[in-house]
């Protein structure tokens, strides 16, 4: 007997052992050797540059946070010393200043660094200045591969001029802009709710308006029966991110896209659009919103969630990030997309993603230089991509279920409206709280200045 004993803990062993290694023990990947060519460029270039506004990536200064950001570091120190190069990512500028450094340094023929990363709108109006190097034409990195890098194929398509790809973007979900649901557990339990009904509700394809409806409902609580509400459903600010993932979750979008001319068009007529609306004004009117607090900060509604006044957020994937709204919130949360509209065949992942471009500056053997270098700098050093995402989250329902919807491109809808200037969509979201009407009269005040403006985009 206790031979026997002793072969199932051996066996048991084994098993936790090989469960633990693919989350610590695995290696990196051998980086690749850069062409000759590629090399000399590059040295010659004073190595590759990636501009954005929030951050700087040196092999040598960079401290890592966690295990995945460990081996990440080792592979990229490795990839420089193998070619003998210098691949770094900066902080170019400050948010508020970037797309015109942007233009004016690729104008005076100094760009300010050999890949821009750059928010859609700006990367876009780059490209109608004739600033931006068409990148499908280089020879080093195929943009439609998966493999070792997965290019984002919604980017693609968006940046895709005269059948040639201008921005690029790698994997989905990076730039943190997707429509979410985030929701406080305990307030859900208190509620008489299961913590994890939103889950369980997406999963089985039934996360629905009606259902949102009846769980705010629940949700909206007077605690102490003094007839006053103590416990919201959710914040009525931030009205632009609620409306977005009603209209997407909905199917419908503000500005629509022309699949043969590429041409925009305000899309806000369409029934799906108007019961989106509606549906709005319908949470407004049964008062399961937190009316802002007299005399609050602009951010009012983050303590409000944090603290447990409301139990639920509609708003940007970016809040639950490790520098997000939710880094110190002590209840447990989960996270699904929005809930689908009667006319959605599946959940929606409204996003965009921040864009990288190539000034034009740049002559054909610099672009393949460039290109093979952000190929190899942004080659995962995971197998599994969730393993950087679980330490994130308070469960690993958000990863294994909500972020595998996010990261399938199947369910991707591009934020057109992006890519109108001027365009704010305000217009129609802050006016939701004062109108008194139906929904289409809402719209139909906004319309006659978004066609003109959309007519200006086309142009």
């Amino acid at each position: 007997m206790m031979k026997n004993r002793k072969k199932i803990a051996f066996f048991v062993i084994v098993m936790l052992a090989a469960m633990v290694l693919p989350l610590f023990g695995q290696g990196i990947p051998k980086p690749k050797k850069a062409p000759a060519s590629v090399v000399k460029t590059i040295k010659a270039m004073g190595g590759v540059t990636i501009g954005n506004w929030w951050a700087d990536y040196d092999v040598n200064t960079y401290d890592p946070k966690s295990d995945s950001a460990e081996r990440l570091l080792e592979y990229r120190k490795a990839l420089l010393k193998e070619n003998d190069i210098v691949i770094r990512e900066k902080a170019v500028g400050r948010y508020n200043e970037m797309a015109q450094l942007a233009a004016v340094s690729i104008m005076s023929g100094k760009p300010a660094a050999q890949i821009l990363v750059l928010q859609p709108d700006w990367a876009l109006t780059l490209y109608r200045q004739n600033l931006l190097y068409p990148v499908s034409d280089n020879k080093q990195v195929n943009l439609t591969k998966t493999s070792p890098v997965n290019w984002n194929k919604a980017v693609n398509d968006v940046f895709t001029f005269n059948k040639k790809i201008y921005g690029f973007a790698a994997e989905y979900g990076n730039s943190e802009h997707t429509a979410v649901l985030v929701w406080n557990k305990r307030l859900f339990k208190e509620a008489g709710l299961d913590e994890n009904l939103p889950y369980d509700l997406q999963k089985s394809g039934k996360w629905t308006w009606d259902e949102f409806l009846k769980i705010s409902k629940q949700l909206t609580r007077d605690i102490n029966n003094d007839g006053i509400i103590d416990i919201y459903a959710m914040p009525r600010d931030l009205s632009t991110e609620i409306l977005d993932a009603f209209i997407s979750g909905n199917g419908a979008m503000y500005v629509g896209k022309d699949a043969k001319t590429g041409k925009l068009f305000n899309a806000t007529n369409t029934p799906a659009f108007v019961e989106a609306v509606q549906f709005f004004l319908r949470l407004r009117d049964e008062g399961v919103m937190m009316p802002r607090p007299e005399g609050s900060e602009w951010d009012w509604l983050i303590p409000a969630f944090n603290d447990g006044k409301v139990a639920m957020r509609l708003d940007q994937q970016y809040l639950t990030g490790n520098n997000g709204d939710l880094k110190n919130m002590k209840d447990n949360w989960g996270m699904v997309l929005p809930p689908k509209g009667p006319r959605a065949k599946d959940y929606t992942v409204f996003t965009d993603e921040n864009i990288m471009v190539v000034p034009s500056t740049y002559n054909k053997d610099q672009v393949d230089a460039i290109m093979w270098a952000i190929e190899a700098w942004l080659t995962p050093v995971d197998t599994n991509w969730k393993l950087a995402l679980y330490p994130m989250y308070k469960d690993r329902r958000a990863v294994d279920e909500t972020w595998v919807l996010i990261r399938d491109p199947k369910l991707q809808v591009w934020r057109n409206h992006l890519h109108v200037p001027g365009l704010n969509r305000g217009g129609i979201a802050w006016e939701i709280w004062y109108h008194d009407g139906e929904a289409a009269q809402l719209i139909e005040a906004v319309s006659p200045q978004w066609n003109a403006l959309i007519e200006d985009a086309n142009e």
